[in-house]
């Protein structure tokens, strides 16, 4: 039986799929671990447009707030032809640099009219992950962070909900992965090279 986490967004514990189910709950054991964050995880029918997103409350029993994985947008990513699990990856860890967000109080939409430089700085985060996945894989497809951001990515910017162009959003990725893989910063370090990114 759904869990409610928000008014209008019931949690729904399972994607309806165990073996995927397994999968997805180990590559969240590894973000946790990576980001120092314990999320609750759940999925939600995003009837109203695929996406997900996190909260900064604790909703299913954990400390660190909650991230809530559309169903029709996972659908979305295990459609992609190639790397279906890496799609699906890139949006979780996004997630969980919100997460990482919440945790440390970063307030990155100040003065701001859309939140943007939080969307951006979650992308950054994301390519963190995707840097420190390539560490200790180097044949892991990293590249796919990015082309998931940048396929989300839009032109509308006054909207106060604007995360960023494409491009802005793939280089957010682009950098955050650097900052892993080629300069082997720690988390707290990138976290502060993160913000100083969005904020230039």
């Amino acid at each position: 039986m759904p869990r409610q986490v928000t008014r209008d967004k019931p949690a729904i514990p399972s994607c309806g799929d165990k073996g995927l189910d397994f999968a997805l709950a180990q590559t969240l054991f590894r973000l946790s671990e990576t980001f120092g964050v314990i999320p609750g995880f759940a999925y939600y029918d995003d009837y109203d447009g695929p996406n997900a997103f996190a909260i900064g409350t604790p909703g299913l029993g954990n400390p660190d707030g909650t991230v809530l994985y559309g169903l029709r947008y996972l659908k979305a990513a295990l459609q992609q032809r190639e790397y279906p699990d890496v799609y699906a990856t890139s949006v979780c860890a996004h997630e969980f640099g919100h997460i990482v967000q919440y945790k440390r109080r970063l307030d990155l939409n100040v003065g701001q009219k859309t939140v943007k430089r939080t969307e951006l700085h979650a992308d950054f985060l994301s390519g963190f992950y995707a840097g420190v996945l390539k560490l200790q894989r180097p044949k892991y497809p990293a590249a796919v962070f990015a082309a998931q951001e940048y396929a989300v990515g839009n032109f509308n910017y006054s909207a106060p909900n604007f995360h960023g162009t494409p491009d802005e959003r793939a280089r957010a990725v682009v950098r955050g992965f650097e900052t892993a893989y080629r300069e082997r910063r720690s988390l707290n370090e990138a976290i502060e090279v993160g913000v100083k990114y969005v904020q230039s």
